[in-house]
């Protein structure tokens, strides 16, 4: 049984993970679970435990850490990703980061070396590189194997629908979502990036060394939803991902039966690309609300 460790109460990714890990209908519950949760907010976090039926609640994240396999860092924003990370991986736990990986590139190699400088596995991923319309993507570029293709995407470039924290406006937030999706289309092998910043969009082109394009259009100011096509020469495809949650089955299935016997098919460096990008788009978008 993997013993798996919450650090972080105040996403909603808790309830997502936690409800299939405590679900006797889950295969996944029959060989994971969760034996403690730290949170920041002590009192949100006994409630997420009694809902979740975390039998321990860490009073430090270090308390949290004591006898598990997989430490999952799931905190809405990444402020302190680095610091919760890194407390995980230099106890020797193999850490999953959720969605976005860090605030910044420099974070983001930051813990990538020390991962890798500490021999122990570390991974980051949207939830939604598991969405079936991903894997169905995947599929049609696959029957084509060799033939030049382009992926577009369009996402929400802030988040206009959950308060006012200005962390929202970061297109770190949505945008990670998006971008990730592609790159799990296309690989990582980046040519080269243009951006464009106009007063109701941004627009990101990105070339890969293979001759395949990216085209990714951030929104400003709508509703949250995720639109992603595959165009070949025998085919055009566009898919709006369904937001049901089916994906973190996935994900997790993925996190427990793969990543944790050092099967690791979702490339860090492909996450790193991401955040990469979109720091980028921050640093620059000067039309951006905050």
């Amino acid at each position: 049984m993997i013993k798996i460790a919450f650090i972080g109460s105040d996403s909603t990714h808790t309830e997502a993970f936690g409800d299939i890990l405590k679900s006797p209908d889950s295969p996944i519950s029959k060989s994971a679970k969760v034996v403690s949760i730290w949170g920041e907010d002590s009192t949100q976090a006994h409630k997420k435990a009694k809902l979740l039926e975390i039998p321990k609640i860490a009073l430090t994240v270090e308390d949290a850490l004591i006898d598990v396999d997989l430490a999952m860092v799931i905190t809405r924003f990444s402020d302190n990703h680095v610091e919760l990370a890194e407390k995980a991986l230099r106890k020797g736990v193999p850490t999953f980061i959720d969605k976005p990986f860090t605030t910044n590139v420099d974070e983001a190699k930051y813990l990538t070396k020390l991962a890798k400088d500490l021999s122990i596995p570390l991974c980051s991923f949207s939830p939604l590189r598991f969405s079936k319309e991903i894997i169905e993507l995947k599929q049609l570029i696959n029957k084509d194997k060799g033939k030049p293709f382009s992926v577009h995407g369009s996402v929400p470039a802030n988040c206009s629908d959950l308060g006012d924290d200005p962390r929202l406006q970061s297109p770190l937030f949505y945008g990670i979502h998006g971008l990730e999706m592609l790159l799990e289309l296309v690989g990582s092998n980046i040519k080269s990036v243009s951006y464009n910043y106009g007063n109701t969009s941004i627009s990101v082109s990105i070339e890969m060394v293979s001759g395949n394009t990216v085209l990714f259009s951030l929104i400003r100011n709508t509703v949250e939803f995720y639109c992603v096509g595959v165009y070949t020469k025998s085919h055009a495809v566009s898919k709006n991902i369904k937001l049901d949650g089916s994906y973190y089955e996935d994900e997790l299935n993925y996190l427990v039966s793969r990543f944790m016997f050092g099967h690791h098919t979702v490339s860090l460096e492909s996450t790193l690309k991401a955040v990469e990008i979109l720091e980028t788009i921050r640093r620059n978008d000067t039309l951006r609300i905050n």
